[in-house]
């Protein structure tokens, strides 16, 4: 490196102005973050960061989630840390703090974002302490919470459906298919490869060949007698989302709107002769698919199951206190 390209040594004070100096666009959508490491919260966008020696960062060794907060209530959240103390059992990851002091945290990350409607992200880390892929050389988990605004889709989306894709990346499997970790790199390919094909989402296969999930979608279809068909866990990282409609679609089966509700195998040909195709996902609730590749799919409109399974999402969150946490009284 020639002497006039050698980045220069900096001071700590340097290094400060430096940090609080550097152009960030893309963080006006952050509201607030905890971090253990700073034992508190701020606001300040140059302030929200992770320790570049944290596994989370260089190995992909932690666990998170992502829920959403409506009108001041965050939906589903014991679910989610249900899920996430799951997940971090899965890879012996100890979390400092157990599900109530982190729905208490939660809802203190949210109060100091000052957004009733947002997103909060949980984040929880083997922690800093080397760049190996040995874990023991991390002496304490990283516990890292983010409010941000939300982006939900536009209503003309639920108005005239989705377009669909079959993915060639290949879906995580087994145990690493159930473990909500921040390894996301097939997650990534997947979405990225509906960006560049013109899709709006995208689903992967199994090993088998069998139809999986999305990026951060899970996927489901009702076919011609009627029965809501979701995938099998095994290949999939069922989502809180998903879970709920499948309960609330109880209701439909007894108004005689649903023959059923299965898991099992969903081959591809099984899309063009379903009677719907929906996403489900926590910024989506229930989205109805109507292109598969561009061609018309569910006659090329939006169902009245993923209508309806919608109706039932939206109206759980707003009038169901049992399945949110108010933030604000």
């Amino acid at each position: 490196m020639s002497k006039e390209h050698t980045p220069p040594k900096l001071n700590d004070i340097q290094a400060m102005e430096r940090l609080k100096a550097l152009p960030r666009p893309w963080a006006s959508d952050y509201l607030a973050m905890y971090s253990n490491w700073l034992g508190g919260i701020v606001r300040d966008p140059w302030l929200m960061s992770v320790p570049i020696d944290d596994h989370l960062v260089h190995r992909g060794d932690g666990v998170f989630e992502a829920t959403k907060c409506i009108d001041g209530r965050i939906y589903l959240l014991e679910r989610h840390l249900e899920r996430l103390e799951a997940s971090a059992s899965a890879i012996h990851l100890q979390p400092p703090l157990g599900c109530r002091e982190l729905a208490e945290l939660a809802a203190a990350v949210v109060r100091a974002g000052g957004q009733r409607d947002c997103m909060l992200r949980i984040f929880l880390s083997r922690g800093p302490g080397g760049f190996t892929t040995n874990p023991f050389e991390c002496p304490a988990p990283g516990l890292y919470l983010m409010a941000s605004r939300m982006h939900p889709m536009p209503e003309g989306a639920y108005e005239q459906g989705v377009n669909l894709g079959v993915s060639s990346v290949p879906a995580k499997s087994g145990f690493f298919a159930g473990v909500k970790s921040c390894n996301y790199l097939p997650n990534v390919l997947l979405k990225r490869e509906a960006i560049t094909r013109g899709w709006d989402f995208a689903v992967c296969l199994d090993p088998e060949g069998y139809l999986a999930e999305g990026s951060t979608e899970n996927f489901g279809l009702v076919d011609q007698q009627g029965m809501l068909r979701l995938p099998p866990a095994m290949h999939i990282l069922e989502g809180t989302t998903v879970k709920r409609a499948a309960e609330l679609a109880g209701a439909l089966v007894k108004a005689g709107e649903l023959a059923g509700i299965e898991r099992g195998d969903i081959k591809v040909e099984d899309l063009g002769a379903a009677k719907e195709v929906m996403l489900f996902g926590t910024t989506l609730d229930v989205l109805p698919v109507t292109r598969i590749d561009g061609a018309a799919v569910s006659g090329g409109a939006p169902g009245p199951v993923a209508r309806e399974l919608r109706r039932l999402i939206k109206q759980d969150i707003a009038e169901n206190p049992a399945m949110s946490l108010a933030v604000w009284e």
